[in-house]
């Protein structure tokens, strides 16, 4: 087991042997089980008495890796209990095989060196284990108690864990906040249990864990041991993720489900791998995040010290809604998860196809590039590669003049020595070996395709490849040994992959993370600014206007009048064309109760405001501009706050959908950013008209500070006009 991760399915000594009684042995003592026999005769199951030994599970060595947060305890203290027991205690341990508290424990007494105690109140002996009625009968504290019983009996479980002593516990039980009514209310129970005797939990509703020590699941795979983390609050996800493990031979370091979150959290999880050297990368499925101001807080500590990706389920109403069945998870929205991933320097996957993907680059001892050479034996693959490192905002890799002039003695004659290297339909493993040998000191990933053809193997040229690791290698095999040659340099630690697309996504979604940052949220509203937004739900186009001006945000030339009288002179003062508009108390869509007036000139103002007044008594005249349309809102989310997002204006913004949300306050970088996630900025730039830029930015940081001073609900800045003089709030909704 030194080389194996603790998830091997409990076999070991036959049935009858493993459920042999314990009786004649005293309490805490086990028997010994070997083999013996004499006189050519039959082996002979030899069993005597003996005490359980105490084994201490020394943590992997850590010094120097420990690290404070700023108001809390080391986790790895907090949860060394769970992760790293002395003995461990199984209630709802069944003698029923097809039982899940039988496969747990059986799964445990397979990998498992310290004390282990089924608890069943009906049996002596389960798996040939002495088996204990209650707790409180085994006579000294456990470290890890794992409940498995039905969920109207854990409740008295934790409750009696607590009294007596336990470490830690994981919650298997299901049935609780994930359907709802009764079940919620159980899991408030079971955290005031829990609570009362500063006891920490997994779970509810959790698959278990696995570490270097044990497996306490009830799934049965084998993996080795490396340097991969999975984290799952999905108990299919994370057993589909263990499957998938054990076909590719990935290393892994821990598996930790996560369930219901009553207690432990993800944040409590990844602090835990943060410190954990023998964890390299951590791979996350989540329906929800327990706390997302934590998230913020805390995440950027750990991805500083390792590449963290995430998947989300739950990005569209109907996942949303699955997600809250399935794990009684608040979903939040899939955008803003998508933008905090970023804040704190994670990795954001959109399906598990991309997330697997991500963990062959991640798990792989090559070093990673954005500049991309590819090489290849089909110039049609080598063509699509190149469109991918485009789109994917690569660089293709440019091979030196001296390079170049030693690559045309290699390739075929009608070849160019540039990238993509063709090395022709003809080549064979000689040709790849020798172009290798060329580029293998060139500071770049060199992207090696093979199609397998009468010339050469996928296999063949696996082996070629395995020559050359440790110069930036990604393998890309088709053919009919594809399989076989990943194996090859999955063994060398080598990315392999069966499309140039999977493996270039999967290079810039590894090179695209973000440096880690904290927001700071500290609420310093501008002199003024409280004292036109208190007490109000929603702000009237002045009230909007004026606050927007204190806060330095562009608006154009305007006034709200109820006369004509007033509304002629406001014309005169603002100039002409001008825009006017119904100013409701109630927020409205202008266009669509016919309340917008174009064009307006000094002879048509009187007539105007007659139509206008007749939808609402007050009137909004503002200078009519000209620009690209931009739209801008602010939401405060439930999960993480207060955020920004921007798009494309006007109508598109519905109709394109194309928006990228920040997480608020964002910095003016962070704004362009997000203006070219949005194609905001290629709308702004497309032939060379001089709009400004920067007042777009300015802007987007401004109202980001603005929700979080004023603890606005929701902001629609649409349009925000850009021109060449700068950007202007044309049309503003504010909700407090």
């Amino acid at each position: 087991m030194a080389n194996k991760l603790a998830v091997r399915p409990a076999n070991g000594l036959s049935r009858a042997a493993r459920e042999e009684p314990t009786r004649g042995c005293p309490s805490g003592q086990a028997r010994e089980r070997s083999r013996g026999g004499g006189g050519g005769g039959p082996p002979r199951l030899k069993i005597r008495c003996l005490r359980a030994p105490r084994v201490r599970i020394p943590p992997p060595a850590r010094e120097g890796l420990r690290f404070a947060f700023i108001g809390r305890p080391l986790t790895w203290h907090v949860l060394e209990r769970i992760f790293y027991p002395r003995s461990i205690a199984v209630v709802g341990a069944s003698r029923d095989r097809a039982k899940v508290g039988n496969v747990i424990l059986r799964n445990i007494a397979s990998t498992f060196t310290g004390r282990i105690y089924p608890v069943n109140d009906k049996a002596d002996s389960v798996e040939g284990m002495r088996a204990f009625r209650r707790l409180s009968d085994i006579g000294e504290p456990v470290d890890l108690v794992v409940v498995s019983v039905p969920r109207e009996e854990a409740v008295a479980v934790i409750e009696e864990a607590g009294s007596a002593g336990a470490g830690g516990a994981i919650v298997i039980s299901s049935g609780f906040r994930e359907v709802g009514g009764e079940g919620a209310r159980l899991e408030e129970e079971l955290k005031a249990a829990a609570r009362k005797h500063g006891l920490r939990f997994l779970g509810p509703n959790t698959m278990g864990i696995v570490t270097p020590t044990f497996n306490a699941t009830f799934t049965y795979v084998e993996v080795k041991h490396g340097g991969m983390a999975i984290v799952a609050q999905s108990g299919g996800m994370g057993a589909y993720m263990l499957t998938w493990a054990q076909r590719t031979g990935t290393g892994l370091s821990y598996f930790v489900g996560l369930g219901n979150q009553a207690d432990v959290s993800e944040v409590d999880v990844l602090r835990f791998l943060a410190e954990d050297p023998e964890t390299r990368a951590i791979f996350v499925y989540l329906e929800g995040v327990s706390d997302g101001d934590r998230f913020l807080a805390e995440v950027p500590e750990v991805t500083r010290r390792k590449p963290v990706a995430f998947l989300k389920g739950g990005a569209s109403e109907a996942g949303a809604a699955a997600a809250s069945t399935h794990t009684g998870s608040l979903a939040g929205s899939y955008e803003l998860f998508r933008a905090a991933v970023r804040t704190v320097g994670g990795i954001f996957v959109s399906d598990l196809h991309d997330l697997l993907n991500l963990a062959k680059v991640i798990g792989s001892s090559e070093p990673i590039n954005e500049e991309v050479l590819v090489l290849t034996n089909s110039g049609g693959h080598g063509v699509l590669a190149m469109d991918e490192i485009s789109r994917n905002s690569l660089a293709p890799a440019r091979v030196p003049q001296r390079v170049q002039a030693e690559l045309a003695s290699v390739l075929p004659k009608h070849a160019s020595p540039r990238n993509p290297l063709d090395l022709g339909g003809d080549a064979g493993a000689d040709r790849y070996s020798e172009a290798l040998r060329l580029v293998q000191d060139l500071s770049c990933t060199k992207l090696v395709i093979v199609q397998a053809l009468a010339t050469v193997s996928c296999v063949e040229v696996a082996r070629v490849m395995q020559r050359f690791r440790g110069k930036g290698l990604v393998g890309v095999l088709m053919g009919m040994d594809e399989g076989a040659a990943a194996r090859i340099l999955d063994a060398a630690g080598i990315p392999a992959f069966h499309f140039p697309e999977d493996a270039i996504r999967a290079i810039s979604m590894y090179l695209r993370r973000r440096e880690p940052a904290i927001k700071v949220r500290a609420a310093a509203p501008l002199k003024g600014a409280l004292e036109i937004v208190s007490g109000k739900q929603y702000l009237r186009d002045e009230d909007a206007f004026r606050v927007l001006e204190l806060y330095g945000v562009g608006v154009p030339p305007w006034a709200v009048v109820e006369d004509p009288r007033s509304a002629a002179d406001a014309a005169e003062r603002i100039g002409y064309p001008l825009v006017m508009k119904i100013s409701p108390d109630a927020p409205t869509h202008k266009t669509e109760v016919g309340g917008v007036r174009l064009n307006v000139e000094r002879g048509d103002v009187e007539k105007r405001f007659a139509e206008l007044s007749a939808i609402s008594k007050r009137v909004l005249l503002q200078r009519q501009l000209s620009g690209v349309e931009v739209f801008v809102g602010g939401v405060n989310d439930q999960v993480f706050g207060p955020a920004v997002l921007v798009g494309l204006g006007g109508i598109y913004v519905e109709v394109l959908r194309s928006v990228s949300y920040g997480l608020s306050p964002v910095s003016e970088e962070e704004a362009m950013e997000m203006m070219r996630e949005s194609r905001v900025l290629d709308a702004l730039t497309a032939r060379k008209r001089g709009y400004d830029v920067g007042s777009v930015a300015r802007t987007i940081s401004r109202i980001s500070g603005m929700i979080v001073d004023l603890g606005i609900k929701e902001l629609d800045i649409n349009p925000l006009i850009v021109n060449e003089e700068g950007a202007f709030a044309v049309d503003v909704r504010i909700r407090m």
